[in-house]
C-alpha cells in the first residue's frame, strides 16, 4: 500500500480516520507503509476537506450505481437504506484503466459489500450482466442483421454461443415477476440475448438446456456437445436446431465470418 491507498481510506471514512491521523499519525504511517514525506501530505489535509471529498465521492459513486445497477439501488434505498449509506461512507473507487467511467467497479464493490442480502446481490449480478452485455462492442457487432446459412442439420460443424449472448446462474430467481422484491431462494439459469433494434432478452433456460450451451464452446460439433452434455443425441440436435434458429448457437465458420474486420 501507499499514499494513494491512504488517501482513498481516509476519504472513504474521514470520521474514524482522521481522528487517528491527527492524534496516532505512527499508526496510520505503519498500516500504509508511508514515508514521513507522504504522511505529512495526508495529514496536510484538514478534516473539513476530508469530509466534502468524501461527500462528493459517495455521490459520484452513487450515480456510477445508477447507471450499472438502477433496480438492486432503487430495493437497498428503499428497504436497506442502512446498507448503501454503509457502503457509500465506508469504501471509495480506486481508478481503472479499463473502467474509465467507473461504473463497473462501482457495482462490483457494491455486490461484494458485506451486508447486502443474498437475494438483492443476485438481482444486482444480474442488472451487471445485461449492463455488461449491452456494452459490450463484440455483443454489438455479433446482433446485426446477418443471416448466415442455415444448415440442414448440426451434425459435422462446430458450434458456439453467439457472441451476444450469455449464460449465468443466481442463487435466486431474479426473473420473478416481484423481482427484486422477496425474491425466490431457487437456483435458476437465465439466457441474456441482445437483439438489433430491439431490448435485451432475459429468460430461464432449463438445467438440460444449460449443460448443452456450455458444451457449445466452438471446438465440439452438435453430436460431439450431446454427448458432452450425457443428453440423447436426437433430442438434443433437435434443441440445437431450434437454438440456431433463435441464433442463440451459431456455426464458428459463422461467427468469424460476421465479425471478421472489413476493409
Amino acid at each position: 500500500m501507499g499514499l494513494r491507498e491512504a488517501f482513498a481510506s481516509v476519504i472513504a471514512s474521514p470520521d474514524r480516520l482522521v481522528p487517528v491521523l491527527r492524534d496516532d499519525p505512527g499508526q496510520v504511517q505503519a498500516r500504509f507503509g508511508l514515508s514521513d514525506t507522504e504522511l505529512a501530505v495526508l495529514a496536510g489535509v484538514d478534516a473539513d476537506s476530508y469530509a466534502f471529498m468524501a461527500e462528493e465521492s459517495g455521490a459520484k459513486r452513487r450515480i456510477h450505481l445508477a447507471v450499472g445497477v438502477p433496480r438492486t439501488v432503487e430495493e437497498l434505498t428503499e428497504h436497506h437504506p442502512q446498507v448503501i449509506d454503509a457502503f457509500l461512507t465506508t469504501t471509495t473507487l480506486s481508478e481503472d484503466p479499463d473502467d474509465p467511467m467507473g461504473v463497473v467497479r462501482a457495482c462490483e464493490q457494491l455486490l461484494a459489500f458485506g451486508g447486502l442480502p443474498p437475494a438483492t446481490a443476485d438481482f444486482g449480478r444480474f442488472e451487471l450482466d445485461q449492463y455488461l452485455l449491452l456494452g459490450d462492442a463484440v455483443a454489438a457487432e455479433a446482433c446485426r442483421p446477418a443471416p448466415f446459412a442455415r444448415l440442414p442439420d448440426a451434425t459435422g460443424i462446430p458450434l458456439a454461443l453467439s457472441p451476444a449472448v450469455r449464460v449465468a446462474t443466481y442463487g435466486h430467481d431474479v426473473t420473478d415477476p416481484g423481482a427484486p422484491v422477496a425474491l425466490p431462494r431457487e437456483e435458476v439459469t437465465v439466457l441474456l440475448q441482445r437483439i438489433w433494434d430491439a431490448p435485451l432478452r432475459a429468460y430461464r433456460i432449463g438445467a438440460g438446456t444449460g449443460l448443452l450451451l456450455a458444451r457449445c464452446d466452438g471446438t465440439r460439433t452438435g453430436p460431439e456437445a450431446a454427448r458432452a452434455a450425457g443428453l440423447p443425441q436426437s433430442q438434443a440436435l433437435e434443441l440445437l436446431d431450434q437454438l440456431m434458429s433463435a441464433d442463440i448457437v451459431r456455426p464458428v465458420a459463422a461467427i468469424a465470418h460476421q465479425l471478421r474486420p472489413t476493409a
